[in-house]
C-alpha cells in the first residue's frame, strides 16, 4: 500500500481550507508546484469534485473560478491571506430563480 506523506510548506495559501463556523462541506485545497498554484474544491457531503479555472495569483489575492456541475452554479473566489492559519474568502456566485409575469401574481 503506497502511503502519502503531505510536506509542509512556507507558503500561507498552501493546505486545505474549510468555514471557521463549520457551515459548509466545502474543502478547498491549495498546492503549489514551482510557482504555479493549483487548487481542487470538493464537497464533502455529496462527494463532488467541483472543475476548477483560471486560477490566479496577483501577489496579494489568489483567484479562480469553480463550476458544480450537479447544479449549474458557477462561483469566483478570492482568497487573501489574513493572519498564520487564516484566510478572508471572498465569493459571488451565479443564483437561478422561477420569475413569472407581474399580472399573474396580483
Amino acid at each position: 500500500m503506497t502511503k502519502i506523506i503531505h510536506l509542509q510548506s512556507n507558503d500561507p495559501l498552501v493546505g486545505d481550507w474549510v468555514p471557521a463556523d463549520l457551515y459548509s462541506d466545502i474543502v478547498i485545497s491549495i498546492s503549489k508546484d514551482e510557482s504555479e498554484y493549483k487548487v481542487s474544491v470538493f464537497d464533502s457531503n455529496d462527494d463532488e469534485q467541483a472543475e476548477v479555472y483560471e486560477i490566479n495569483y496577483d501577489g496579494t489575492e489568489l483567484s479562480f473560478n469553480v463550476h458544480w456541475a450537479s447544479n449549474g452554479r458557477f462561483i469566483k473566489y478570492g482568497l487573501l491571506v489574513s493572519a498564520n492559519n487564516i484566510v478572508r474568502l471572498f465569493y459571488t456566485y451565479s443564483g437561478q430563480e422561477t420569475w413569472v409575469r407581474k399580472e399573474t401574481v396580483l
